[in-house]
This record gives structure tokens, C-alpha cells and sequence, in this order.
């Protein structure tokens, strides 16, 4: 395999960035860096699971695949096989966008997504300072005996809750808008940017399995849910899955609070 393909021609090494910007925020590039995600959450859920009296998997991962009848047993092969057509669908209508394939584009996708996961946090928290007074933080629950679980949600959080919320519900609505107000895109985007971020926040407290309600936890998620639709509508699905799924790791494994204490 070479290092790289277009299916136009290759980019000079000069121009590798300008193109990289480009092409990954399509949904080529999102169905591909997807993979990694659905196979790690998806094998790890399993892992993780084993002898469980009750399987534990993210709210968005068990809201979508109610979509889908069950078939026992068959039934992850199912949605397996439903995925990777779906991905080929999108791989060959995108053709005419001319989407550059390069050996360095995931490095850079999961470099980038860091950097945004790092400035998620400091952003979101000092907005939530900011509104609230006193300080209020939304605390992630860390526990070091479910540590591997943990890893593993996180990458379904990434994966699932950024394909429900940030493509179906904020893509969905943003499209249906410009539909709507076509002279008005820009204005589109941003409220469908807000409601999704509302709604993002809401829904976490919905529910049995919902967090009690906290003014300051729902202002953070709000905050949080506008920056990653943000990211979303301005760099496409790839950079918000990893980037929500870097930072979930970085929250269950202490990175933040180590940083705090540097």
C-alpha cells in the first residue's frame, strides 16, 4: 500500500495540511475513523461484561440499536454488517468530492482531537465559573476498581452519544433549517448549534440511570455540548468522536487532575 491515494492526484508535501483540513471533515473520513472506535467499545463491552447479571453499555449505543430488530445472538453481526454497507454507501458517493487518503491523516485526527479535548475542558470549566457562583464543576464519578470499564464507555461516548447527538439530532436539525431558511445558514447553524447543546445536557438527566439535577452540571454539559457541536459543524464527525472519547479517558484516568496539581 503507498502512503498515499487520492482519487484525484496526490497533494505536494506543502499542501498535505490544506488538504487534510479539507478532506477530514467528510463523511468518509468519519465512517473511517469510526472503525477503530465501534471495534475497541464494541469488543471491550463484551470483556467487560462477561459473567455481568446486567450488561452495562452507553444510553446512545442501546437507543440506537433498538432502532434495529434484535436477532439473539446474530444480532451485533447484524448491525455489524448494516455498518460497514452503510460505510462502503458513503465511501462511493463521496467519490466526486476527489477525498484524499493519507498514511499521517489519523495521526493528525487523533493529535488534533487531543488538543480539543484538552481545551474542551479549561474552556467549559472556566465558562461554568464564570456563570456560577460559586465555582460549580460537573465532577466525573472515578473509579479505580471499574477504571477498564470506564476506558471502555468512554469510547462508546465518543462513538454512540456524537453519532446520536452531534449527526442525527444537530446535523438533522441544522439540515431541516436551511431547508427551512436557506437565506439564513449561518443563523441556522447556530441555533441548531443551541438546541442540540440543550438538549445534549437535558437528557443526561432523564431517565433512571439520569444524574439528580445540578444547575452547575447542567450548565457545564450545555457549555460542553455547544463547543463539541461547534467542532462538529466546523471539522465533521472523525475530530468529535475522538476528540469526545480522548477526553473521557483523560477525565477517568486523573489526566485533568494531575494537570490541576502541576
Amino acid at each position: 500500500m503507498t502512503d498515499e491515494y487520492s482519487s484525484s492526484t496526490e497533494p505536494p508535501a506543502s499542501g498535505v495540511f490544506a488538504s487534510y483540513f479539507r478532506t477530514t471533515r467528510t463523511a468518509t473520513w468519519g465512517f473511517l475513523m469510526a472503525l477503530p472506535l465501534l471495534l475497541l467499545y464494541e469488543i471491550g463491552i463484551v470483556w467487560v461484561n462477561r459473567g455481568a447479571a446486567a450488561e452495562v453499555r452507553i444510553i446512545a449505543d442501546i437507543w440506537l440499536k433498538d432502532l434495529i430488530p434484535s436477532f439473539g445472538l446474530a444480532h451485533e453481526l447484524i448491525l455489524f454488517g448494516v455498518v460497514l454497507v452503510v460505510g462502503a454507501l458513503i465511501v462511493a458517493i463521496e467519490r466526486k468530492k476527489k477525498v484524499t487518503f493519507h498514511s499521517k491523516y489519523p495521526g493528525f485526527i487523533i493529535l488534533e482531537s487531543t488538543v480539543y479535548a484538552i481545551l474542551f475542558a479549561f474552556i467549559t470549566s472556566g465558562f461554568t465559573q464564570w456563570l456560577m457562583s460559586p465555582m460549580m464543576f460537573a465532577q466525573e464519578v472515578h473509579n479505580e476498581s471499574n477504571l477498564v470499564m470506564e476506558l471502555v464507555l468512554s469510547l462508546g461516548a465518543g462513538l454512540y452519544e456524537e453519532l446520536f447527538f452531534r449527526v442525527l439530532l444537530v446535523g438533522g436539525l441544522a439540515f431541516v433549517l436551511r431547508l427551512a431558511f436557506p437565506k439564513a445558514k449561518v443563523l441556522m447553524y447556530i441555533l441548531a448549534a443551541v438546541v442540540g447543546a440543550i438538549a445534549f445536557s437535558a437528557i443526561h438527566h432523564f431517565g433512571n440511570m439520569g444524574d439528580p439535577w445540578e444547575l452547575g452540571v447542567f450548565v457545564y454539559r450545555a457549555i460542553g455540548g455547544l463547543i463539541f457541536n461547534a467542532v462538529f459543524l466546523i471539522r465533521g464527525f472523525a475530530v468529535v468522536a475522538w476528540a469526545h472519547a480522548i477526553y473521557d479517558v483523560m477525565v477517568f484516568t486523573g489526566f485533568f487532575s494531575m494537570l490541576q496539581g502541576v
